[in-house]
């Protein structure tokens, strides 16, 4: 599986263009004002979820910001382990009282976070849903 770095956000935040492979996932991260951008790409499935995982834990873990905001504009498809992932980013962000907030999910995306709940998980936590 071919992933996109993530360029060192502090110094030089650079978002790359790159074509992706079926099943391929990459995850940009953008300094913005008061909070972090993860941009997300491609599919996030059971392969490509713990690379998703490891970037936003690492984020939160870092504790750079107070507003870590995932843009999922880009995901093509998410099955039950990215959204495990990203009810385990939440908890994490909750623990650092960081606000965790998803935007940008549209089609099979969407659908899936409506089945699961999200928008009223992440609220309950102190967190935000945005759909599109």
């Amino acid at each position: 599986m071919k992933l996109a770095l993530v360029r060192n956000w502090r110094k030089k935040p650079r978002v790359e263009k790159a074509r992706l492979e079926p099943g391929e996932i990459t995850v940009h991260v953008v300094p913005g004002g008061n909070q972090l951008t993860v941009a997300v790409a491609g599919r996030t499935t059971v392969d490509s979820s713990p690379y998703l995982r490891s970037v936003l834990l690492g984020l939160l873990r870092a504790g750079a910001t107070r507003v870590v905001a995932v843009d999922l504009s880009a995901v093509s498809y998410l099955d039950m382990s990215g959204i495990a992932t990203l009810l385990e980013a939440l908890k994490a962000a909750s623990e650092r009282s960081v606000k965790l907030r998803l935007s940008g999910m549209r089609g099979q995306v969407r659908t899936l976070a409506e089945i699961a709940q999200l928008d009223t998980i992440y609220r309950a936590w102190g967190s935000e849903v945005e759909f599109r």
